[in-house]
């Protein structure tokens, strides 16, 4: 059930529509940054006792391929408006090269930044060692191992410098947390990740309609 949330999410998205105010769709790619808080990770196999990291060290590497990037649709109402993004902030903690943030966000325009907040989900890549046991790639959400796990926040302050109606370049500012449990042999590992993430990169709208 988890590999269809988001494409339900999406599909509601299309889908939703109100009346009030100008409606346009954009879409926006960006490049990025960001620097995570050291945090515990908690692995706890079937037969052994817990290990317990208090202070694991989370580093990204934003452009070693492959490369982080943050794309987002959004359908504006106005001054409002629902979107979905998907970040790939590639990390090597040990158990994962993959740590992937699905959200379905709502954002509101203000004078001169758009606030957003956003619920979703990571799509995580595991691969570990525990033990002498290797955790090899899939069963997961495809052939390569990825799967659905986790609960995702983001929260975001961000700035458009437009050109004309359709084109803009976007800079962003956010916060993510997310709480995950990876899978390993017989087991599983507990990761915590709060990351400061800076993002800038153009934009364009369609469909605009006053």
């Amino acid at each position: 059930m988890k590999k269809y949330f988001f494409f339900s999410l999406f599909i509601f998205l299309f889908n939703f529509s109100t009346s009030v105010g100008q409606t346009r769709w954009s879409f926006e790619l960006h490049g990025g940054v960001a620097t995570n808080l050291r945090l515990p990770l908690i692995i706890r196999q079937t037969g052994y006792p817990d290990i317990r990291i208090e202070k694991a060290h989370f580093t990204s590497e934003p452009l070693i391929d492959p490369y982080y990037w943050d794309w987002r649709f959004t359908k504006w109402f106005g001054k409002k408006s629902i979107e979905f993004e998907a970040i790939q902030e590639v990390q090597r903690f040990g158990i994962s090269h993959g740590f992937n943030m699905l959200f379905l966000n709502h954002s509101r325009q203000l004078e001169k930044i758009i606030l957003r907040g956003g619920l979703g989900s990571v799509l995580l890549h595991a691969e570990s060692t525990v033990r002498n046991m290797k955790y090899p790639e899939g069963p997961g959400f495809d052939r390569k191992g990825y799967v659905l796990r986790g609960i995702s926040v983001n929260l975001a302050v961000a700035k458009q410098l437009k050109f004309g109606r359709y084109f803009f370049i976007n800079a962003e500012g956010k916060i993510t947390g997310s709480i995950v449990n990876a899978p390993i042999v017989n087991g599983s590992a507990r990761v915590y990740n709060i990351a400061f993430q800076l993002i800038l990169g153009p934009g364009v709208n369609w469909a605009v309609k006053d």
